[in-house]
C-alpha cells in the first residue's frame, strides 16, 4: 500500500507528541513493507526516517486566522495546495493520513478526494474547532466548543493588544478584501477604527467565520476522522460531525524504549515531563509540592528558560526539593528519575503520550479529572485523579502517596502496558483498507 502521512512538523525541528508519533508511525508502516512518505513544510523535515521518503511542502504562511502581517485570513494556503496536488500526482498514494492541518491548508482533504486517494484525518487536538487549539480561554476557563462566531472572535482578540490589532487592519494595502467578503472597489481604503473599534472587530468576525467554514469543509471532505480519545470524539460529534464519520483509535507508543526501574523507597520522586507552559499546569504542581509534608523531591523535565520566559522565571523561584532538568533527547530519561508522574494540565488534554510513556515505564500517574487524561488513568488502580485546576486536591493526592509508600507500590503493581505502536499500526492499516473499499 502506498501511504502518505502529512504533518505540520517533524523531529528534530520539533519534538511534540504529534510530530514524534508521526515519525514513529511512518517507520512502523515501512517495516511492514509498505511504500511510505511523509509530507511536511520545508525546514522541519527529519534528517532521516528509516525506509521513509520525506517530501517538502512550502513553509507555512496562513497557519491560522493570521498572515505574516497579523491580518486574518482563512487557513487555506494556495502555495501548499499547489505543491500538495503535484505531490499527489507524482506519488499517487492509496491513502493519505493527515496528522494536522496547522500551517498547511484546509483544502488538502478535498484535493485527496479529487485525486481519488482515501483521506483520513487524526484529531490530535481541537485546532479544527478552536483557533487556540485547546478550548481554553485567555482567562483560564475551559470552553465546551464554538457557540458563536462572535464569542470566538472575542476570545481571539481578548489577549491581543488592541493597538496591534488595529494597526494590522489599517496596514492592509488599499483594496485588499476582508476574509469571507467580496472584494472592495479599487482603491477603497481598509476599515478604520471608530470610537468603539467596530471596524476592527468586524474584520476579525469575518476572519473567524471564514476559518470555521473552511475547516468544516475539511472535516467533511475526509473519508474518516480518527480520535485518540472518547472525550474528543464526543466534542466533535456535539459540534455536528456525524458519529459514524469519526472513530476512536488509541495511539500506540514504542513500549520497548521504556523500562521499569522500580521504587527504592523514600524519598518519593514526584515528576513532570513535557512542555512547561501555563496550560500544562506546572505552577499547580509546584504549589501542591510546596504544601507537602514528607520525604519527597520534585523532578521537572522540559525546555526551561527562566531568563527568557516570564512563566519559567516565576517557577524558578520554587523552594527546596525542586530540580529543573531541562530538555531531554531520550524519551525514557525522565521516568527513570521519578516514582510517580504528574500531569496537572488545566485544559482538556486529548490523549497525552506522556501518560502512556509513564505507564510503559511502570510509573503510576496522577492527573486532572477531565478530557482524555482521565481516560488513561484509573483512580486507585494505576494512579489517581484530582479536580482540575485545584492545587489543594493535587497536594492531597500526592500526600497520600508520600505518607504511604506501600500505596505507591500497589499503584505501581496496577500499571498495565499501554498500546504498542505495532498494534496501533495494524489497526490503522485495517482502517485504511476499509476506507479504500467503502469510502
Amino acid at each position: 500500500m502506498r501511504v502518505l502521512l502529512v504533518v505540520h512538523a517533524l523531529p528534530p525541528a520539533t519534538y511534540g507528541g504529534t510530530e514524534l508519533y508521526t515519525a514513529h508511525l511512518a517507520e512502523a508502516f515501512a517495516r511492514r513493507g509498505h511504500e511510505v512518505g511523509v509530507a511536511t513544510p520545508r525546514g522541519t523535515a527529519a534528517a532521516d526516517l528509516d525506509g521513509v521518503a520525506v517530501h517538502d511542502l512550502p513553509e507555512p504562511v496562513a497557519a491560522d486566522v493570521q498572515t505574516d502581517r497579523g491580518l486574518p485570513t482563512g487557513p487555506v494556503d494556495p502555495a501548499v495546495d499547489a505543491r500538495f496536488d503535484d505531490l499527489l500526482a507524482s506519488v499517487d498514494p492509496d491513502v493519505v493520513h493527515l496528522q494536522h492541518l496547522k500551517g498547511l491548508s484546509a483544502t488538502l482533504p478535498s484535493l485527496c478526494e479529487a485525486r481519488g486517494a482515501a483521506c483520513l484525518l487524526t484529531l490530535h487536538d481541537y485546532w479544527t474547532l478552536c483557533h487556540r487549539e485547546q478550548l481554553h480561554r485567555p482567562d483560564g476557563t475551559r470552553c465546551v466548543g464554538p457557540e458563536s462566531t462572535a464569542k470566538c472572535t472575542d476570545c481571539y482578540l481578548a489577549d491581543r493588544p488592541f493597538s496591534a490589532v488595529e494597526s494590522a487592519v489599517e496596514s492592509r494595502p488599499p483594496g485588499e478584501a476582508r476574509p469571507g467578503a467580496g472584494a472592495p472597489s479599487a482603491g477603497e481604503p481598509p476599515p478604520r477604527r471608530d470610537g468603539s473599534g467596530d471596524a476592527v472587530r468586524e474584520f476579525y468576525v469575518d476572519a473567524v467565520a471564514a476559518r470555521g467554514r473552511a475547516l468544516r469543509r475539511a472535516l467533511s471532505a475526509a473519508d474518516r476522522l480518527i480520535s485518540p480519545s472518547a472525550f474528543l470524539r464526543d466534542r466533535f460529534v456535539a459540534f455536528g460531525v456525524p458519529p459514524a464519520h469519526v472513530v476512536q483509535r488509541r495511539n500506540g507508543i514504542l513500549v520497548d524504549r521504556f523500562e521499569d526501574t522500580g521504587f527504592d523507597g523514600p524519598p518519593v520522586r514526584i515528576g513532570y515531563a513535557g512542555r512547561i507552559a501555563p496550560e500544562k499546569g506546572v505552577h499547580l504542581l509546584l504549589e501542591a509540592f510546596s504544601d507537602l509534608d514528607g520525604d519527597a523531591t520534585l523532578e521537572v523535565f522540559g525546555g526551561f528558560d527562566p531568563d527568557g520566559d516570564d512563566y519559567h522565571a516565576r517557577l524558578a523561584a520554587a523552594g527546596d526539593g525542586v530540580s529543573f532538568h531541562g530538555r531531554y533527547d531520550d524519551p525514557a530519561t525522565p521516568y527513570r528519575a521519578m516514582d510517580v508522574f504528574v500531569l496537572p494540565a488545566v485544559w482538556y488534554e486529548n490523549s497525552p503520550l506522556v501518560i502512556q510513556e509513564a505507564h510503559a515505564s511502570g510509573v503510576p500517574v496522577v492527573t486532572a479529572d477531565v478530557g482524555g487524561m482521565a481516560e488513561l488513568v484509573t483512580d486507585g488502580v494505576d494512579g489517581a485523579t484530582f479536580a482540575v485546576g485545584d492545587a489543594d486536591a493535587l497536594a492531597d493526592a500526592l500526600a497520600r502517596l508520600v505518607r504511604d509508600p506501600a500505596r505507591l507500590e500497589r499503584l505501581r503493581d496496577g500499571v498495565r502496558e499501554p498500546k504498542r505502536l505495532a498494534d496501533h499500526a495494524d489497526d490503522l492499516l485495517a482502517l485504511y483498507a476499509d476506507c479504500r473499499k467503502n469510502g
